[in-house]
């Protein structure tokens, strides 16, 4: 019995809070949608090389689902066709998106500015309730790499209108975010980078 009552300890110690889980879940998601949103502008818009970034989003797709089954809970989705998402609230924002998109390069540009910058917010939001050394270590990852995507949007945007976020869009997606290099300090320590699904510390 004592062994039994350790062992079960054991994986208490280990278990994800319900607010890790539920900000797992919705990142998953949300990161799902950027890669969906710059896939398919990335085909209206073949010749822009920025909207390549959806192939990093299928890594940060890939390493928030490792996470997940890591710890065993399901992935909350339906089915992985483009476009499709369990929470409604997503599937409402990638609709408006998408359609804004379609209405020309500046506005596909303007759309990847206000993912990367939904992005960092919902990051930075839970950040500031997560506990977990893995979730913490994965969302620093995930925000690295939105502020750069940011960085190269808005590059783009520049040299296609002469003019950036800033002077564009709300003040909301107006922002100066670091260009971060070597983004692995945030996950050197963690193996669910890159698809293996296997952690260490």
């Amino acid at each position: 019995m004592k062994f039994l009552a350790f062992i079960l300890l054991a994986v208490n110690l280990f278990a994800l809070t319900p607010q890790e889980k539920n900000a797992l879940e919705y990142m998953y998601q949300e990161e799902k949608l950027a890669r969906d949103v710059y896939y398919e502008l990335g085909k209206l818009y073949p010749n822009v090389r920025v909207f390549n970034i959806y192939r990093s989003e299928i890594m940060h797709e890939n390493s928030v689902a490792n996470v997940l089954k890591h710890y065993r809970v399901p992935l909350p989705v339906r089915g992985d066709r483009v476009g499709e998402f369990a929470n409604p609230e997503l599937q409402k924002l990638y609709n408006v998106l998408m359609a804004k998109g379609k209405k020309s390069l500046k506005d596909a540009l303007e759309v990847g500015i206000m993912v990367e910058v939904t992005d960092v917010e919902d990051l930075d939001k839970y950040l500031n309730s997560v506990t977990s050394p893995d979730v913490i270590a994965l969302f620093k990852f995930l925000r690295a790499g939105s502020y750069n995507h940011y960085n190269g949007f808005n590059r783009t945007l520049m040299a296609i209108t002469g003019k950036g976020a800033c002077q564009l869009m709300d003040s909301r997606w107006c922002k100066n975010y670091p260009f971060q290099r070597g983004i692995g300090r945030y996950y050197r320590n963690y193996y669910w980078f890159a698809g293996s699904g296997i952690m260490r510390r």
